[in-house]
């Protein structure tokens, strides 16, 4: 083979870049990986929050209407939290927000309501452990 021939098919770069190649790769997408973790996962990093919300709750003949409260997030990056509920356990489609570790809901109809919270920071975490009250009974479920 010419030293023409051989230039063109083995190229010259030498085995030492070559091994180290594979290496700077990893570190570099364990490094991306790292830096977007808490986006993929959620504040805190992904699972459920540590326990249930307390609830204050009160009834009248034309709604009810509850308080929960709940431990703060320690997330610098936490925009707000999210008090999720509806009438099936772990069926949440009604949503409200909140800046701090309260919500007030009111409003609501003389049965029973399940409540889970969630922290927000462009990707929402797990949720809470699930509260539950009937206001038809004025009791915990």
């Amino acid at each position: 083979m010419s030293a023409l021939t051989k230039n063109q098919f083995v190229p010259r770069i030498g085995a030492t870049k070559t091994a180290r190649m594979p290496l700077c790769l990893t570190a570099i997408v364990t490094g991306l990986l790292l830096s977007i973790m808490p986006l993929l996962t959620g504040c805190g990093g992904g699972g459920g929050s540590e326990g249930a919300p307390s609830i204050t709750t009160t009834s009248t003949p034309t709604g009810s209407t509850a308080t929960l409260s709940w431990n703060p997030v320690n997330d610098a990056s936490l925009t707000e939290y999210h008090l999720h509920y509806g009438t099936q356990t772990q069926n949440y489609p009604l949503l409200a927000s909140s800046a701090s570790p309260t919500v007030t809901v009111t409003n609501l109809d003389n049965t029973r309501y399940y409540f889970a919270v969630t922290a927000y920071n462009g990707a929402e975490s797990g949720f809470s452990n699930e509260v539950c009250f009937d206001f038809q009974s004025n009791s915990s479920c």
